[in-house]
């Protein structure tokens, strides 16, 4: 098996690692990073079912629209923890209101449960490449005077959603055009997307491990 066809196949599979690990340090974990492990089992249970559908020769691609949903409402869980005075508690449910809203509009009008989710997926990337930097700024003017216990952790966290969601802005934007490339081309660049997940999930994992690091 040649390596873009093993690292499609079998590199999003990395997610085991930064999830049992986050199992067995559950305990002794922050809210915001309770919800970490929460994300990865969401993420290990989507890959099965995707997997499983697949095999059956059946779309899977309406477990993508359920997951974007359910990812979204997670990590946007995850950055409120982190990022209290950015939002009013109007604004927090009115982005939330907002972004259910256009998931199903986008699922049943804009495009279909069996299609890719492209508009819902572009605007979940921004939204967060938006509240990554936003924590990174933050991390910058409060580093010096608070002391976080899971301060690295969260940086190795952040910065694997930004480069995850920045790299993969552009694949989703785009995925209409991507979509009638020849497979050849198509398969380079899921290939790629495998990657940005891998590096997403190996930063998670440091992540974890710095926790208890003095």
């Amino acid at each position: 098996m040649e390596l873009k066809a093993f690292l499609f196949n079998y590199g999003p599979w990395i997610i085991i690692a930064p999830f049992l690990l986050s199992v067995v340090r559950y305990n002794r974990l922050s809210k915001a990073l309770k919800i970490i492990t929460w994300y990865l089992m969401l993420s290990v249970v989507t890959q099965v079912v995707s997997l499983f559908l697949w095999k059956k020769s059946i779309n899977n691609l309406p477990v993508l629209h359920v997951f974007t949903v359910l990812e979204f409402l997670l990590l946007f869980a995850y950055y409120s923890f982190q990022s209290k005075p950015i939002l009013t508690r109007f604004w927090f449910y009115g982005i939330l209101a907002l972004f259910l809203l256009f998931a199903l509009l986008d699922a049943f009008v804009l495009e279909n449960l069996h299609s890719f989710n492209i508009y819902t997926r572009s605007l979940e990337a921004f939204i967060f490449i938006g509240y990554s930097v936003h924590w990174f700024i933050r991390s910058l003017t409060i580093e010096s005077k608070v002391v976080f216990r899971e301060q690295n952790a969260l940086k190795y966290m952040n910065a694997g959603f930004f480069i995850y969601f920045s790299g993969s802005l552009i694949l989703f934007a785009f995925s209409n055009y991507i979509n009638h490339l020849g497979r050849p081309l198509l398969m380079n660049i899921w290939t790629l997307h495998t990657l940005l997940l891998i590096v997403l999930y190996l930063f998670i994992l440091t992540g974890f491990c710095k926790i208890n690091r003095k």
